[in-house]
Order: structure tokens, then C-alpha cells, then sequence
């Protein structure tokens, strides 16, 4: 059997941080390696400035670049570790460094550079410290080329900015940790420290802020992880707000200002196009995946667009689009000749809602995987290699369904499962099961579920809720939804979602695994980073546990380093080949 064509994964180049110069004539972007090396931090990653033909001008390779931005006078910058670059023309780069953890840099002239940061603690042997008490902030600080650092906000943590010229626009919150970005708020800020709240989602998030001439837009939902970024278009101009796509049937993950309009980044179970707001005008289409998976961008200039796609025959290459014209980048073009699958979309109906999703059939008789997205606010969808590709290699078809909570089909759709998880939301995956055998799209008794985070909770819940599963491969997911809530360091997203206070104890027994007191027959394989800060392993101490008390067929399969999700290259070797071999035992 070929060695579950993970090679193919693992030369593939995620293509992300693309950018167009003021001018139109350069498109720069920021291709990572899909995995990590023993033990290191970050994967390897090179940037690469193109001429507008797509010839290579620089390219630069390192660990953990991130953040390149172009200024108004086309000067660009990136961030490295604790470092912002300046590059210049004639090769003199000037290199600035911080005492502590840079997160992202930005122009705010051509002389001065906007940052966030969180700075460096140095702890001696008394290194004993206060839950909660003493994390850093995201702080805002401003470099002067000519007379340095100052910093801007205090007790304030910035999670995105932008810059119109005179003012900061940022989405901050009041503390630093990691489930405070589920109550932030918009900010103004001056660079004389005047800062004021001007806009309050109450409970839902917000992300990808941009500025332009003293009006900002956003995006605004009920969103699962930061960074995972999709919804309405919120625009504040003047002291008026207005949602600019209320009530659409397409997700919205990127909005740009230029020329006085707003061009937003539209999915529509998985058709993404770049549209003007104002004018309702598509100026792109495509049937796929915009990249980076979990938020889709582009970069317009001069009525030129630059975005990074794919679809089930092209790999992911940087597009730079010109009128008629589209030049592709070559970065990923050792994996064009491999092997192409069909794909389908399918929709159908579960408890009074529309469903959709995607089957990568190889014939009706074939085994069949469901691989449930993680979120819930994010989604599957149509792309060469994915990460599930090498099901497909290794004789398996697989079902991709986009259950109530998922994106692509607007923020009503996204938030139909609050105070539901693992309900409706549930029940449209078996229906969706359903519904590909009475079509007669599948003809096989050898269904098998997996899926990590929500997905991973899905999974198990999978084995709890229905026999219909030969085996499950359940990634870093919840079991008992009340020892989350205590030991994650996103408590404020599962009280969103649950729409429920944790200490009634109705619905997080209601939806736990662990306490549904299921007679369990499915074979489970659990797979856990020790790391994970957002789903705690313990999740999968307590399922584990719990199956073997009852004498269940399950294994654990700890690894070591890892947080939420494997990024090492051995690490993601055998969670496929554990995978596949669990499957191909249990038939």
C-alpha cells in the first residue's frame, strides 16, 4: 500500500499574507511549509516579492515570518521573532528590534511604524505567579525612525489594527487572555494615547478591521476561534453604523477599502467571489478554496487583485489578476500532476433547514470517511490536497458536510446552532448520511467519522449517539463539556455557544459524552496534544477513562509538543497512518 501519500501533504505550501504594492507593480506573499521539524517552533517560511509579470525580485527564507505591509510610498516591512525589517531598494535592510514578542507591524507613514507586542518577563528562581494576574498585554507602540520607540496603550489588548493616516483602529479588550477576544469591543486610538470605545457587539466577535479616511469596516459574528473570521460587513461612518450585508445567504471573510468603495471577500457554499459593496460588481470568481483556509484574503491596488486559491485540479498558487489577465505563481508546482478527484455538492434537507456539503466519491460500493471541519463556525470544502486527500489515495470516499453553524451560507446560517451543540447540528450529518444512500450515492455499510476540535467532539459524540459507524477517529475534542469550561482558556466562547450559564448544569450534561450513559459500541481512537491550551487533554483522560471502565474498545495517542492540532512532521505521519489503520481493522 502506498505510505498513505502524506509526502504529498508535506510538500505542499500554504500561501498566506498576500499583499500588492501601491504602485501595481510588485504582489508579495508569505508561503509556509505544512509542517514543523522536531522540536522546533514554527514551521519554515519564505517570503517572496514578484514583479508584476511573476518573476521572482527577493525572496527570504526563515522561521515564523509573518505581518509584510507595503507603505503609501511602496517602503514594505515584515516581522520576524522580535524583529520588524524594513527593506530598502538598494539592499541596506535596517532591522529593529523589540525586548519581547512581536505580533504584527503596520505603516502609519512613511516614517513611522505602527506594532504590537507583548513584552518580554524575565522570571528568576521565584517563578511561582498568579493565575490570570499576570499575563502580558498586546500592547500598541509606535517607532519613530529617527527617535524611537514609544508606547501607545496600557491594560489595553489589541488583537487587530488598522491606520487610516491619523487615528488606530483596533479590536481590543480590556484583558489579555485568550478568551477576551470573545468580548471585544472596536477602539479609536490617537497616537497621543486618546482612546475611546465606538463600537460593542455585545455577544458576538469581530475581526478583519480595516480604516479609511475616518470610516472603518468590519466583520461581525458568532465566531468559534480568533482567526477563524467570517460574517457581515459592519461599516461606521461618521456616528452612523450599518450592516452592509444583513440577511445575505454569503458568508463575508475580507473587506478592503479603494477608491472610496468596499470590495469584500463572498463565499457561497464554497463559490467565493470578489465583489464591490457598493456597486453589487464581481470582479472575481472561483469554485474552491481562497486561502488561508480558515480566513480567505485578497489584495486590490490600481484595479489589480492578488489572492491565493485552489480547486480539485489546481494546487494553491498565488493569482495575480489583472483585468482578463491572471499570472500564477509556481510555488506549489511540483504537485500539479497529482492525482485529481471529483467532487460534488450536496444539499439536503434536516429538521426544517437546508443543508450542504461536498462527496468525493470513488464509486458508490467504496468505503466511506465523514470528516467533520472543526469550529463550528468554519467549514469544508473543494480543494486539490487537503487533509483529506490521502483517505481518497487509500480507496476511501469521503464526505465533507457543512452542518447548521458552518459558513458559506450566511451569518444566520453560522449561528443557527447556538445553545445546540451537538443537537440539530448533529442530526444534519446523519441525515446527510442518509440522505447519500437513498440517492444511492453510497452503497456501503463502511462508514467512519473523524474529525478534530469540534470536529473531534463530533466524533465522539458520533459513537455515544449512533451505531452506524464502524470506527471513529476523534482528535482533540470535548467529552464533558462543564471540566472544559474550568480547565480551557477559552471559557467565554462555550458559554456563547451553549447560550447557558455552565453552572445550571443542563445543557453542558445534556451534550457531554461522558455523561450520556450510552450503551457504546463503536471502536474510538482518541489523538491528543499535551499542549492543547484550548482543549485541555484531559478531555480525552476523562473519555478514555470513562470507555475503559465500561470495558469499550478505545486507545489514546498522546503527542508530546503539540497543542491544538499536529504540526510536526512525524506527528502528522502517524496520526494518518494510525488513522488508516483503525479504519481498515474495523471493517
Amino acid at each position: 500500500m502506498e505510505d498513505y501519500s502524506i509526502e504529498r501533504l508535506l510538500k505542499y505550501r500554504f500561501i498566506s499574507n498576500v499583499r500588492i504594492s501601491p504602485n501595481g507593480d510588485e504582489i508579495a506573499c508569505i508561503a509556509t511549509k505544512s509542517y514543523r521539524e522536531y522540536k522546533k517552533k514554527n514551521p519554515e517560511s519564505t517570503l517572496f516579492i514578484f514583479k508584476k509579470n511573476m518573476e521572482i525580485k527577493r525572496k527570504i527564507d526563515g522561521h515564523g515570518i509573518k505581518s509584510f505591509e507595503y507603505a503609501s510610498s511602496g517602503r514594505s516591512l515584515y516581522v520576524c521573532g522580535n524583529n520588524i525589517i524594513v527593506l530598502n531598494n538598494n539592499g541596506m535592510d535596517i532591522s529593529l528590534n523589540f525586548p519581547g514578542e512581536i505580533d504584527t507591524a503596520k505603516w502609519y507613514d512613511d516614517s513611522r511604524i505602527i506594532f504590537t507586542a507583548k513584552e518580554k518577563k524575565v522570571n528568576g528562581e521565584d517563578d511561582a505567579y498568579f493565575f490570570e494576574e499576570s499575563d502580558s498585554f498586546n500592547s500598541l507602540y509606535i517607532i519613530d525612525m529617527n527617535s524611537g520607540i514609544k508606547k501607545i496603550t496600557e491594560k489595553l489588548n489589541i488583537w487587530e489594527f488598522s491606520v487610516d493616516g491619523k487615528n488606530i483602529y483596533a479590536i481590543a479588550s480590556e484583558c489579555p487572555q485568550e478568551s477576551c477576544w470573545y468580548a471585544s469591543k472596536v477602539y479609536k486610538i490617537g497616537i497621543d494615547r486618546d482612546i475611546k470605545i465606538i463600537y460593542d457587539p455585545e455577544y458576538r466577535q469581530i475581526g478583519k478591521i480595516r480604516a479609511f479616511n475616518d470610516n472603518v469596516a468590519f466583520l461581525e459574528s458568532v465566531m468559534s476561534d480568533r482567526g477563524v473570521v467570517s460574517g457581515d460587513i459592519i461599516l461606521i461612518s461618521g456616528d452612523k453604523t450599518k450592516n452592509l450585508t444583513e440577511d445575505s445567504d454569503s458568508s463575508y471573510s475580507h473587506i478592503e477599502f479603494f477608491n472610496n468603495n468596499i470590495y469584500a471577500m463572498e463565499n457561497h457554499m464554497s463559490e467565493f467571489r470578489i465583489k464591490n459593496i457598493d456597486t453589487g460588481s464581481i470582479l472575481w470568481r472561483g469554485t474552491g478554496i481562497v486561502y488561508p483556509v480558515v480566513s480567505p484574503e485578497f489584495s486590490i491596488s490600481l484595479n489589480k487583485i492578488a489572492l491565493v486559491f485552489s480547486d480539485t485540479e489546481n494546487p494553491g498558487e498565488l493569482l495575480f489578476i489583472n483585468g482578463d489577465e491572471i499570472i500564477k505563481s509556481e510555488i506549489n508546482k511540483e504537485l500539479r500532476n497529482s492525482p485529481k478527484y471529483a467532487n460534488e455538492l450536496i444539499e439536503w434537507d434536516s429538521n426544517g433547514m437546508r443543508i450542504y456539503g461536498f462527496l468525493r466519491s470513488l464509486g458508490p460500493e467504496k468505503p466511506l470517511i465523514v470528516y467533520i471541519h472543526g469550529g463550528p463556525t468554519s467549514f469544508s470544502y473543494p480543494a486539490m490536497i487537503d487533509r483529506t486527500t490521502m483517505y481518497l489515495d487509500n480507496g476511501y470516499s469521503v464526505f465533507l458536510p457543512n452542518y447548521r453553524g458552518s459558513i458559506g451560507l450566511g451569518r444566520k446560517y453560522a449561528e443557527s446552532n447556538l445553545g445546540d451543540l451537538g443537537g440539530n447540528d448533529f442530526e444534519d450529518i446523519i441525515n446527510g448520511i442518509n440522505f447519500l444512500k437513498s440517492t444511492g450515492k453510497i452503497k456501503t455499510d463502511r462508514i467512519y467519522i473523524t474529525g478534530g476540535s469540534y470536529g473531534g467532539y463530533m466524533s465522539a459524540l458520533a459513537v455515544a449517539k449512533s451505531n452506524i459507524f464502524r470506527a471513529s477517529v476523534s482528535l482533540y475534542g470535548i467529552s464533558d463539556w462543564v471540566s472544559f469550561h474550568g480547565t480551557s482558556n477559552l471559557h467565554l466562547w462555550d458559554q456563547i455557544h451553549m447560550h447557558e450559564d455552565p453552572y445550571k448544569f443542563n445543557k453542558y450534561d445534556k451534550f457531554s459524552v461522558i455523561r450520556m450513559n450510552s450503551d457504546i459500541k463503536t471502536p474510538i481512537l482518541l489523538m491528543h496534544g499535551i499542549e492543547d491550551p484550548y482543549v485541555p487533554y484531559g478531555q480525552y483522560l476523562e473519555f478514555y477513562r470513562y470507555l475503559k471502565d465500561k470495558n469499550k474498545k478505545v486507545r489514546l495517542l498522546l503527542f508530546p509538543r503539540e497543542g491544538h492540532g499536529f504540526g510536526e512532521k512525524m506527528h502528522m505521519i502517524q496520526q494518518y497512518r494510525e488513522t488508516l489503520k483503525f479504519f481498515d481493522e474495523n471493517i
